[in-house]
């Protein structure tokens, strides 16, 4: 009797021990923390709306070469521009090789050949160029970045060649198979025929003989409240405190780790995260990738922007995006900031986060009379007085902005960039 209990229970727990194996072979629970991560319980508000960082690429300016010496350019304000920049991003660009920038005679070549130049504000990776322009991306210089464009069809022959300029100045890559006729680049400067001349001046830039006029507007604005701010820059708002209100409106949050600074009077916010130095290279692809994310997921686009070169620094890690409004970019003067977005970023992580709080309004009001903008010998003395013995980069219309009570008043004015990234405006 007993023999029959002890084998009834070795039977019992033998069974026990195959449920058991089963269970934990079949329902084995998760063994990953079970930490909840910043992005698991926040939910940004979206001030504005998320941007494609395509859209973010466009060139600053085209030349178009007309031959005979004679040249225009298009802003983003102008009514070619876009017609020409969406029958570019059409074609094809395939069978790149590398070559120094002295294999082509290219005073030679604006002086007598038919072409146009695609330039932009700031070199623009290769990888990123790609999602503008259709590239062949199998080629060995791939990672390199991209200032300019340069199409254009060959005087004596039938023959279209299209060149990549490096951005270190020294290299170019041509496109040895670019879907293009002569016909093409034709056409692309055919519409320049009739617009505003430029000449060509030392240092690559681009002056109108003629005065160029533009509207002066009056922009009604809102406001960002610092609440929103914080709600989309703190994860946990909860742990965030106010350290110091200022009498001029000036206030000062943290959690401890990030600050972030919000100017009331001037609608300028400053907001900062620690990121640790690394040895690492910072690639400008991930980095241009990664400020379009982080501005996507906390505040959004408050207008249109492009990216730019930030003022005083080559770092990779600088990312700067520059506001337009009716096509012209919004260059701040004096004590107002105005018109930019700004991070710095190392390996993805933003360190620094820099912009207005201020948004511009759909409708604005034309100022009479318009405004009329120098040209020839007058811009060009007005020029090299601002530069102050600088490298002028580039020449471009824009607006000087003016905060008033509710709106923002926005000046045409010339505006210049120098050789290490600083815009002034002209006059």
């Amino acid at each position: 009797m007993i023999e029959k209990g002890k084998s009834a229970l070795l039977a019992l727990l033998v069974v026990a021990s195959l449920v058991q194996s089963y269970l934990l072979a079949y329902s084995m629970p998760s063994m990953e923390a079970k930490v909840r991560t910043e992005q698991d319980y926040v939910t940004t508000d979206p001030l504005g709306p998320e941007e494609q960082v395509e859209n973010l690429l466009l060139p600053e300016q085209l030349v178009l070469h007309l031959g005979a010496d004679k040249h225009t350019v298009f802003y983003p304000n102008d009514t070619f521009y876009d017609m020409v920049l969406d029958k570019l991003r059409g074609r094809e660009f395939k069978g790149f090789q590398q070559d120094t920038i002295e294999s082509v005679n290219w005073d030679q070549v604006r002086k007598d050949d038919v072409g146009i130049e695609v330039r932009f504000g700031r070199a623009v990776p290769f990888e990123l160029l790609q999602r503008v322009f259709k590239l062949d991306s199998n080629f060995l210089f791939s990672a390199d970045s991209v200032s300019r464009i340069w199409i254009f069809a060959r005087k004596d022959r039938e023959e279209v060649r299209t060149f990549f300029f490096s951005s270190d100045g020294r290299n170019v890559y041509e496109s040895l198979r670019a879907d293009l006729t002569v016909q093409d680049v034709q056409q692309y400067a055919g519409f320049g025929q009739y617009w505003t001349p430029f000449l060509y001046s030392d240092g690559g830039v681009y002056v109108p003989e003629a005065a160029k006029t533009y509207d002066a507007v009056r922009v009604p604005f809102t406001r960002y409240t610092p609440d929103q701010i914080q709600r989309n820059l703190f994860f946990d708002p909860a742990t965030t405190r106010m350290i110091q209100d200022r009498q001029d409106g000036t206030q000062i949050y943290t959690d401890s780790k990030k600050g972030l600074i919000v100017e009331q009077e001037s609608g300028w916010l400053s907001y900062s995260d620690p990121v640790a130095p690394t040895s690492s290279q910072n690639s400008l692809s991930d980095n241009i990738t990664s400020a379009v994310l982080f501005i996507n997921q906390h505040g959004g686009w408050n207008g249109t922007h492009r990216l730019v070169r930030g003022e005083g620094s080559a770092s990779d890690s600088v990312i700067r995006f520059q506001q337009y409004y009716r096509g012209l970019p919004i260059i701040p003067t004096g004590g107002f900031r105005f018109g930019y977005i700004q991070l710095t970023i190392q390996q993805g992580n933003v360190s620094s986060y820099e912009r207005s709080l201020l948004v511009l309004g759909e409708k604005d009001k034309k100022l009479s009379p318009q405004r009329k903008l120098p040209a020839g010998d007058t811009l060009m003395t007005m020029i090299k007085d601002a530069a102050a013995g600088g490298i002028v980069e580039s020449i471009f219309p824009a607006y000087r902005p003016q905060l008033e009570k509710d709106s923002v008043l926005l000046q045409p004015v010339w505006a210049i960039r120098l050789a290490g990234g600083e815009v002034r405006t002209v006059g």
